[in-house]
């Protein structure tokens, strides 16, 4: 959830996506048993539960749960861009830190809502075309650095998806005290289309496990995509 707090650089945001049942789940005759009531809540039905049986009417074992924003099927890439990851562009390219991940079950939803589809693009490439919409507007008065790194944690083992022949690498603590990955390889960028297919060649490194949930093995199981946009002095 967002933290209260007054400091701009400790908020975090906790959004909800309910995903639309996939062609063999409908075949199977499954329900979807959460609903969206409002912008925050969300009900979790009883999957169990039979509104015929009298015994139980009045002990329903619903559960109702509050985010800071909540989608249900119908929403489009692009509301969930602009409700979840727009508003941290500005801050970004003024130095401050921001992270997106998207966590769940296997065949939950989290590869299309990051990377999603040619026509339907996820947070990643609506990300990466207003963070660069947003250096070139401000090129003629600041400089910038863009780099990318790409990895995979898999069984607390970390890979570099982009080179991934230097073998598992460890975490260390640098001499400013941070916790850096030892040996990640760090590729300078100057366009999305240049970090897309650094994306590609990653994801054809990750280590892929199909199961019943998902009947195409998923992109990633917990990958991060990290961005680093640094401002130098005025030109």
């Amino acid at each position: 959830m967002k933290d209260t707090s007054e400091s701009k650089d400790q908020q975090l945001t906790v959004a909800l996506r309910i995903r639309p049942l996939s062609d063999a789940e409908q075949e199977e005759g499954a329900s979807i048993v959460a609903h969206r009531v409002d912008d925050q809540m969300v009900v979790l039905m009883d999957p169990m539960e039979d509104p015929d049986d009298i015994l139980r009417a009045n002990r329903s074992r619903e559960k109702t749960y509050m985010f800071d924003v909540a989608f249900d099927f119908t929403a489009t890439q692009e509301e969930v861009y602009r409700a979840t990851t727009k508003g941290l562009i500005e801050g970004l390219i003024s130095g401050y830190n921001a992270t997106v991940f998207a966590y769940g079950p296997t065949g939950c939803g989290k590869t299309y809502t990051m990377l999603g589809t040619d026509k339907e693009p996820g947070i990643y490439v609506q990300t990466l075309n207003d963070l660069f919409r947003a250096i070139e507007e401000t090129s003629d008065d600041m400089q910038y650095s863009v780099s990318m790194s790409y990895l995979e944690i898999y069984n607390e083992m970390i890979r570099d998806l982009l080179n991934p022949s230097s073998g598992f690498l460890d975490l260390r603590e640098d001499s400013k005290g941070e916790i850096q990955v030892a040996g990640i390889t760090e590729v300078s960028t100057i366009n999305a289309r240049e970090i897309m297919e650094l994306l590609m060649k990653g994801n054809k490194q990750h280590r892929r496990e199909p199961t019943g949930a998902n009947q195409t093995p998923p992109l990633a199981k917990t990958p991060r995509l990290q961005v680093i946009a640094a401002a130098a002095e005025p030109l």
